[in-house]
């Protein structure tokens, strides 16, 4: 693979898309030509919001990066100091989902800033198959897998981003259609976000906070990649490691012989372990963001879903829109974290059905048993106190939504 660090950030999303039909068009699997996670890192980049030490070293990119979060925090708190204006509980609701959308805005572009090097060694890391193990693979089965996680990410960021645009363009072009707000309800100094007293200010107002949440719901999209892509990367490595643990049954070798592949493969499964506990702690404040994000904009737009279909359609359809997008990158998440944890369980299973491996030298069955218990106990991406990103954890979620929702409405 190549590494793009020799490469633009710009030049690189510029090859994206030609690397993907090049790789679509591929009549048997080849070598895919990176990580789909290095296309993220370069829009992160070009976002400026990803200052690692390379980028941070450029005083023009610092300052841009800390004007971006600075006004991230200057419009969250004008939607704050907006709330007592609301005059009805689906004015109130609609702010809160708002405040809830920037709050986790703010907190996983803030893990981006701080965390941005160690995702740049966890990108390394998750190389280690192509870079240590097999360099010069040429196994159609691995290569069939690499190319399927390739696509799978590729068009999970086209497809995304298509949405969120189409999202983004639903927010800032609903209001036009309205009675001349703001695309978003904040209070601003001397009344600016009056369109009757100031409306050169108002319009101006209106310019930047659709170029701001378009810059935002980028900015969130590529974060959301990011981790998902790693969960992704996880879930190859550990089928690759167990499509590598199943061929060592197929060598005819001395036992010594086998011993040190064996050693070769068990080090790639410690790797894996110690890859996925680095990734938990870079992005365990980002993951108890998405959670706690998750349940209130879940609970909020379906509470405010109901509350206004009688009363507004329009503000009914806003909130529905808002409801499927949570619950798509709910599910994204808790998918993704699920092949995570069926995949490394599967590994004890490839250890036991390496041929005749009863039959090897009593180091070799020890060494065996050893990584089937290890494998007994499931890696997962935790939320830390929270539960881990799994269909449970997806379900239980749900079901304290409705508990919620049904104590919500019974006090109305």
């Amino acid at each position: 693979m190549n590494d793009s660090g020799n490469q633009s950030n710009l030049s690189l999303l510029r090859v994206f898309l030609d690397e993907f039909r090049s790789v679509m068009r591929q009549e048997s699997p080849g070598l895919i030509p990176r990580l789909a996670l290095n296309y993220v890192r370069a829009f992160l980049s070009l976002l400026c919001q990803y200052p690692n030490k390379k980028l941070a070293s450029l005083p023009l990119y610092r300052w841009i990066n800390l004007f971006i979060m600075c006004n991230v925090i200057t419009t969250f708190w004008t939607m704050f100091v907006a709330l007592p204006e609301s005059k009805n509980v689906i004015e109130m609701g609609d702010d809160l989902v708002w405040i809830s959308g920037m709050a986790l805005v703010f907190t996983k572009i803030c893990y981006m800033h701080f965390r941005c090097n160690e995702i740049d060694e966890l990108i390394w890391d998750f190389d280690y198959y192509n870079r240590e193990l097999r360099p010069h693979n040429i196994d159609e089965e691995v290569l069939g897998w690499q190319r399927l996680c390739y696509v799978i990410e590729s068009g999970l960021y086209i497809n995304c981003f298509c949405l969120v645009n189409f999202f983004s363009a639903a927010i800032f072009l609903q209001p036009l259609l309205g009675e001349g707000k703001l695309p978003f309800h904040c209070v601003y100094p001397f009344q600016w976000h009056r369109l009757d007293l100031h409306p050169y200010t108002f319009w101006f107002l209106y310019i930047w906070q659709s170029l701001t949440s378009q810059h935002n719901l980028m900015s969130i999209l590529m974060v959301d990649m990011m981790g998902i892509s790693m969960f992704l990367q996880t879930a190859l490595n550990l089928k690759l490691l167990c499509i590598e643990m199943r061929k060592l049954g197929d060598m005819e070798v001395s036992d010594e012989r086998f011993h040190e592949e064996f050693c070769r493969v068990v080090r790639f499964h410690q790797h894996i372990i110690k890859l996925v506990g680095k990734a938990n702690r870079a992005f365990n404040g980002a993951f108890n963001a998405q959670m706690m994000a998750s349940f209130s904009l879940i609970s909020i737009s379906t509470f405010e879903t109901m509350a206004a279909a009688a009363v507004d359609p329009k503000m009914a359809a806003k909130f529905v829109l808002l409801m499927v997008v949570a619950f798509i990158q709910l599910s994204l998440w808790c998918v993704s974290g699920t092949l995570v944890y069926t995949q490394s369980v599967e590994v004890a299973q490839a250890a036991f059905d390496i041929n005749d491996w009863h039959t090897k030298s009593p180091g070799i069955q020890r060494d065996i048993s050893f990584v089937i218990l290890r494998a007994q106990k499931p890696l997962m991406y935790v939320a830390e106190p929270f539960l881990p990103f799994t269909l449970g954890t997806y379900m239980l979620v749900l079901k304290n939504c409705y508990r919620l929702l049904a104590l919500m409405k019974e006090s109305m």
